[in-house]
This record gives structure tokens, sequence and C-alpha cells, in this order.
């Protein structure tokens, strides 16, 4: 069983280098279970958080001024979910996140992701 994993990180991390990313996880983001990868053909980075969400993170000048904002995309795919108000008790309906909790499926999302923001925005 052990030998299938490392089978299965080696075929994901060969996926992700034939995209080009660069793994640049510090050692405060991996005792964490947080993976940080960089895409320098897109210029920005994609996390893999153990919680189960996946992010596109990139950093530019803000227009008005020189100062850098990071901005941060969700990559989960989105789900219907219903939450009950405490103060009319009306249940509303609402966007929801869907976690991936397993490694190999954060990373084949973010594979997926790689290629269609660089098809689209590229």
């Amino acid at each position: 069983m052990l030998y299938l994993t490392i089978i299965k990180k080696a075929i994901d991390m060969n996926k992700l280098e034939t995209l080009g990313l660069v793994e640049t996880t510090s050692k405060t983001q991996k005792k964490n279970g947080t993976r940080c990868f960089y895409d320098p053909i897109a210029d920005c980075d994609y996390l893999s958080y153990e919680s189960g969400y996946v992010r596109r993170a990139y950093t530019k000048a803000t227009h008005y001024s020189s100062r850098l904002h990071r901005t941060i995309y969700q990559l989960n795919l989105k789900g219907r979910g219903y939450y009950k108000s405490q103060y009319n008790d009306k249940i509303y309906e609402t966007t929801v996140r869907l976690m991936i909790p397993s490694e190999q499926a954060r990373l084949d999302r973010l594979a997926k992701c790689v290629v269609i923001y660089r098809k689209n925005k590229l």
C-alpha cells in the first residue's frame, strides 16, 4: 500500500513538473499541511491546503499606488447549501465550497485549474 502511495505522489509531481510548476512550500506551510507551487508562466502561486481548499494567488501593484496587493481565488468546486436564519427562522439558499479531502484529488484539481487559467488568460 505504501508503495502505491509513493507511485501516485510521483505521478502527481511529474504532472505538475510537466506543467512547469515549481514547489515553493516553506517549512511552516509543510508543517501545517499546505503545499505551494509557483507558476512562472502565469506568474502566480497555487496552494493546496490540508483542510481541503485549493487556491490561486497572485501579487501585483495597484493602479492608484505602487503598493503590492495579494489576490487569492478559491478553486474548489461550488455546491448549493441552505442555512436557517437565527433572526427570522427563514431558510436561505447559499453557495458552499466543496472540500477536497485527499491530497491526490487536490493536486489533480490544481493541475486542471492551471491548464484552464493559462488557456483563458494567456
